[in-house]
């Protein structure tokens, strides 16, 4: 029995309709690619955990604040430098030449840490 299973902080993105609407879209789209035959036996289900009571990246989050904030920004911004970096570094090993490009230079130097 396939089981769909949507998790949502209590309170916070979306409405009472909107998940309900989400159930529905959900168990359609999963039976338009499985086949109708399978609607009968697919359950979708949305979990809410209380606010407080998750956390992102090791740091437990008492609400929506540190994500909107800036230093999430921050954190999501050297995420993407590192990333850029590790990218540039692998396509110049590979000889493709994307290394010579001057912002993945950069980004390279910011994840070697010298940027």
């Amino acid at each position: 029995m396939p089981v769909i299973t949507i998790q949502f902080i209590k309170d916070v993105v979306a409405t009472p309709e909107q998940k309900q609407e989400l159930i529905v879209e959900m168990t359609n789209t999963f039976c338009r690619i499985l086949g109708d035959v399978v609607r009968p036996f697919v359950y979708c289900i949305i979990q809410e955990t209380p606010q407080a009571e998750w956390g992102i990246a090791g740091v437990p989050m008492p609400d929506l604040v540190y994500l909107t904030g800036e230093k999430h920004a921050a954190v999501i911004n050297r995420s993407n430098e590192l990333m850029r970096g590790a990218i540039a570094q692998m396509a110049g090993a590979n000889g493709n030449g994307a290394a010579s490009n001057p912002a993945a230079d950069h980004a390279d130097a910011v994840w070697r840490g010298q940027g």
